[in-house]
């Protein structure tokens, strides 16, 4: 949308506001719909219960297919000189090099495959959380083949398709000065509630509810950090009234409190996801809890220090190669966030052969650092004991600095506050300053998300 038109559109009442919605939604539908979805979804129904050998021999040929397109077609892969090989491994993607995030932001024609002509092609853009766009070129074919994999993820979920949904997410749905309901607007395209993350605060929380409740979704869709405090509302008050059969949640690390809270209000299991603009790698989580990578979607390796984390459990940063887009093919795509592989396949009751994921810790940004080098990540649960903290964010500013920036509900005793900082420096050691400050709230990112941890990069 051009500043102009989302000029309009919050200059509008709110009825014509949901008739623009909507009337975008029928675009968005004629994009993401039609028989390559329809085709790809059918084979994804099929391929999810193919064994772990099946499966390797369907990554390597595809694997094969996109080196093979990307060194012939796209310049940006042919100055590189692939290796022109029938992978037989996934190891030898090794041979490849590393593609970085700056390399994304060089011109389209350097990126961009030569079969594809400019004029019929899509332009995805993406802010990410280091606030340096980038600019994702595709199909209307990609984009199906994409969205079938969401409408398979959505199954796994027990939800049907045109079933009714809210949402919660970054979109600039409601004018930012708006200090009263409602704070959403509707897609009736999509039969869809979008939900305005940016207007959430414990004023507003009531009318939130209640249009939830009257909306009544078989799914909601949310940032975790969006819904955390829907969910604390719903279950400090005892109400019942609203059961979605389930919740997915996207774009932001979900910690093990948040997923408690949100399955204790509605009553049904939240089932997370991976995945990026990019569409280089998804992982979705399956009826049992596993965190499944979607093999037909692409490869996904994790790194550390440029050597592959085989080691259950050990984080390593996401390395993706895609399968879905050939417009603009991602190899071996260094994507900054970390991950740890779980114990395999084999394990999940769901009977799929797919791998798994332990965990996924966000991205490479929000691990501290110590002086010492040594990664910290998930702190959270420090946090647990402390009840008189409603939010928490913290910030490293320095090498051997980090400020903890708390939002407090009520009273803030100072045996807490002490608690707080030894179990701090417990984890992060000596040799790290920390600095606690009390704040009236956290700010979200220009996306609407919730940076529980953030590394401030120094010059």
């Amino acid at each position: 949308m051009t500043a102009f038109a989302r000029q309009l559109y919050l200059a509008g009442p709110a009825w014509l506001q949901d008739v623009l919605l909507s009337a975008y939604g029928l675009r968005l539908r004629y994009l993401r719909s039609g028989p390559i979805r329809s085709r790809t979804l059918a084979g994804l129904r099929r391929s999810q219960w193919l064994g772990g050998e099946e499966l390797r021999q369907l990554q390597l040929t595809r694997l094969t297919d996109v080196v093979a397109h990307a060194r012939e077609t796209v310049p940006l892969y042919r100055e590189r000189d692939l290796p022109a090989i029938a992978f037989t491994d996934l190891s030898e993607l090794q041979q490849i090099p590393i593609l970085r995030k700056d390399e994304l932001r060089a011109p389209r024609a350097t990126l961009v495959s030569e079969r594809y002509e400019a004029r019929r092609l899509l332009a995805i853009h993406t802010g990410g959380t280091t606030g340096k766009p980038l600019t994702i070129h595709c199909d209307r074919a990609t984009l199906q083949r994409n969205y079938a994999f969401f409408a398979r993820f959505r199954e796994w979920a027990g939800i049907p398709c045109g079933a009714r949904v809210a949402t919660f997410a970054g979109r600039t749905i409601v004018p930012p000065g708006q200090s009263r309901p409602p704070f959403w607007r509707r897609n009736m395209t999509a039969n869809t509630l979008l939900f305005s993350s940016y207007h959430i605060a414990a004023a507003t929380l009531p009318a939130y509810v209640n249009a939830l409740a009257r909306w009544q979704p078989a799914l909601i869709d949310s940032y975790p950090s969006s819904l955390a405090p829907v969910a604390r509302y719903i279950l400090e008050r005892g109400i019942e009234t609203i059961r979605p059969r389930a919740v997915i949640t996207s774009s932001e690390t979900l910690m093990p409190e948040i997923r408690r809270d949100i399955e204790l209000a509605f009553r049904c299991r939240v089932f997370d996801h991976y995945g990026a603009a990019e569409m280089a790698a998804l992982v979705t989580q399956c009826e049992a809890g596993s965190y499944h990578v979607n093999p037909e979607f692409g490869v996904v390796e994790l790194l550390r220090d440029g050597k592959p984390v085989e080691t259950p459990g050990e984080l390593g940063e996401i390395v993706a190669t895609g399968f879905i887009n050939p417009v603009m093919p991602l190899i071996r795509y260094a994507t900054g966030d970390l991950a740890a592989w779980g114990g395999g396949a084999s394990h999940c009751p769901c009977g799929r052969a797919f791998p798994t994921l332990e965990r996924i810790e966000g991205r490479m940004d929000d691990v501290l650092v110590t002086p010492e080098g040594r990664l910290i990540g998930r702190l959270d649960p420090i946090f647990k004991a402390v009840g008189s903290l409603y939010e928490t964010r913290i910030v490293q500013d320095g090498p051997d600095h980090v400020r903890v920036e708390v939002v407090v509900a009520g009273a803030f005793p100072e045996t807490e506050r002490q608690t707080l900082l030894h179990e701090l420096s417990d984890r992060m050691g000596p040799s790290m300053r920390i600095d606690l400050i009390e704040v009236p709230r956290i700010p979200r990112t220009a996306a609407g998300k919730f940076q529980a941890v953030s590394r401030i990069r120094l010059s």
